[in-house]
């Protein structure tokens, strides 16, 4: 079952970071059983993270999105540990303040901006497996768009 849910996971992540769009929780966690722990979630995450094209020069986990558009913070943990001199030059020393929602959103930015860029050299431009309810869903907003004209 995990290596069904690393392919569903890495597509979803790629198919994102191709189309320039982010990954919201509830479609990230919508992919797993009910029944399966968060941590074991975050694990399987950090386990697709590292094996996804950029290293920790482009990290996929920018594109996971909050109601308010912003990963969670996972993403500025890694964010810190793996860019320090950047964070601490935007943000300042995380050992005396965290950072700002404005400066949250200048690191995000940065990060799905070098994401979407190396997506674009170097993943493979094939589609993400979808499930049923993908498919209705983009065939509904088709709709809606075509409405709208």
């Amino acid at each position: 079952m995990d290596e069904q849910l690393t392919a569903r996971l890495t597509g979803l992540l790629l198919h994102a970071a191709r189309s320039r769009h982010v990954l919201p929780y509830t479609r990230f966690h919508a992919i797993f059983p009910r029944t399966m722990a968060l941590t074991h979630r975050y694990a399987l995450l950090d386990a697709v993270l590292e094996h996804l094209p950029g290293g920790h020069d482009a990290d996929y986990g920018a594109l996971l999105s909050r109601d308010n558009g912003l990963p969670g913070p996972e993403f500025f943990r890694r964010f810190k540990r793996h860019h320090l001199a950047e964070y601490t030059a935007i943000a300042g020393d995380p050992r005396y303040r965290n950072a700002s929602l404005k400066e949250q959103r200048l690191l995000v930015d940065i990060a799905r901006t070098r994401v979407y860029e190396q997506a674009a050299r170097h993943a493979p431009d094939t589609p993400p497996e979808r499930h049923h309810n993908d498919i209705e869903h983009a065939a509904g907003k088709r709709l809606v768009a075509q409405a709208g004209r």
